[in-house]
């Protein structure tokens, strides 16, 4: 049985650059925005158009001879129809993406099948798909549950049909989207949870106890400006907000257009806005903590005029109270003075 050896070399950015089978020409590939456009293989040079990373077109250029080929492709991208200047050719698959080897064209989920193996390199080359064996070849290095956990080598969680994976990183892009959806809702949540009373004590004051029993029944409630403390919640809940509606716009960008540029600015910006918020929504408890505990009462020294006020008060009571007894002690000796000279 004859083998056949080829030999692969990557990019620095990880990608499939060159495919070299022995004894024929170096097979270059090139990319934009991480989509396959252009291969080249001696004197063969093969085109791919793309609008979404759905295929449209693909023209092969043999020296002067230009054969260009229209596909007609699903939603799920997968090339179903492939129409030239002689004829019309269907395609199909089977539930995992097999089918009959045909001349370089974009195959299943609109990938490119490696016309050596007939695998799909995912990820430009990251992750090899077996559609046969209807599984990887290898584990994906990313995965948080280690070589060995949860179906290691599966493709799209066992459900192809509706699902696919372009990256060879499919549960690590839906970790991504779940955790999209849960800061977004959690932000949002927390943001409107305290936006009414944070605002209303913003815009119409707080309502104050009256000093004096005897206000009227039916004066009006007393309100004061609101505080530092919360002047922050209010900018506590107008940020939880905003940073809910930006991850549900990165999530939303994610789901729509995986390539968009601008789904990491997004995402970025929401993080940034969401830390933010959170710093101050900490520093506004630690102050209102802060407000809320007692305060000692510090005892006053009396002044010392007060105490050599007092001791004086006491020192003349005193010589009052002996002046007073003196004269109680002279009253009997009076009266026994008078018993004698009658």
């Amino acid at each position: 049985m004859a083998h056949n050896t080829t030999f692969y070399r990557y990019d620095p950015l990880d990608r499939l650059a060159t495919r070299t089978p022995l004894a024929e020409a170096i097979s270059k590939v090139f990319y934009k925005a991480d989509v396959l456009v252009t291969e080249t293989q001696g004197g063969v040079q093969r085109s791919f158009v793309h609008h979404d990373r759905r295929p449209l077109a693909q023209q092969t250029l043999v020296g002067t001879s230009v054969d260009t080929l229209l596909t007609a492709a699903d939603q799920q991208h997968s090339v179903l129809s492939a129409l030239s200047a002689a004829q019309q050719q269907a395609i199909a698959y089977s539930p995992h993406g097999h089918r009959a080897p045909l001349n370089h064209l974009p195959g299943f989920n609109g990938e490119q099948p490696d016309p050596v193996t007939g695998h799909y390199l995912l990820g430009n080359g990251y992750r090899a798909y077996n559609p046969v064996l209807m599984r990887f070849n290898r584990p994906d290095k990313l995965s948080p549950f280690g070589k060995g956990g949860l179906n290691a080598y599966a493709y799209c969680a066992g459900d192809p049909v509706n699902r696919n994976d372009p990256s060879g990183h499919e549960l690590i892009d839906t970790l991504i989207s779940a955790f999209y959806i849960a800061a977004g809702v959690a932000t949002a949540g927390i943001g409107l949870a305290i936006a009414r009373p944070s605002f209303k004590a913003v815009f119409k004051g707080v309502k104050v106890k009256p000093a004096t029993a005897d206000v009227g029944r039916h004066s009006l409630p007393l309100r004061r400006p609101a505080n530092t403390t919360e002047k922050l919640s209010a900018g506590v809940a107008t940020g939880a907000i905003a940073a809910g509606v930006t991850w549900g716009a990165a999530f939303t960008v994610k789901t729509a257009d995986p390539d968009s540029p601008i789904q990491r600015p997004l995402a970025a910006l929401a993080l940034f806005i969401s830390l933010t918020t959170l710093g101050f929504r900490g520093f506004a408890f630690a102050r209102s903590r802060v407000a809320a505990r007692p305060v000692a009462p510090t005892p006053t020294p009396a002044p010392a005029s007060n105490i050599s006020s007092r001791r004086s008060i006491g020192i003349q009571t005193d010589s009052i109270r002996s002046r007073a007894s003196s004269v109680r002690s002279n009253v009997p000796e009076q009266s026994e003075m008078q018993e004698t000279r009658l």
